[in-house]
Order: structure tokens, then C-alpha cells, then sequence
């Protein structure tokens, strides 16, 4: 979570508008949710 806002801090910075960063930081949510959901066959460590 911290990272999304720390991008979104990156992108109020170089001045993108809010319609564009929202949709920008969904997509990148979706996919880190993909990524964590995804084991892909992995061992996971418990």
C-alpha cells in the first residue's frame, strides 16, 4: 500500500492529472494482486 501511495506521490509530481493516476495506480494494484495471488506452482515459505 505504501508503495501505490508513494507513486502516487511521483506522479503528482510530474503533474499527471488525477483521472490518469487513478487509472494508472488501479492497473498497478491489479497486477500486484495478480502477482501475490499467482504461486505459480512455487513452494511458498509458512
Amino acid at each position: 500500500m505504501s508503495n501505490l501511495e508513494s507513486l502516487n506521490a511521483v506522479l503528482i509530481d510530474q503533474a499527471m492529472p488525477q483521472r490518469e493516476r487513478l487509472l494508472r495506480l488501479n492497473q498497478i494494484a491489479i497486477r500486484q494482486m495478480q502477482v501475490l495471488e499467482d504461486t505459480g506452482g512455487r513452494k511458498l515459505l509458512k
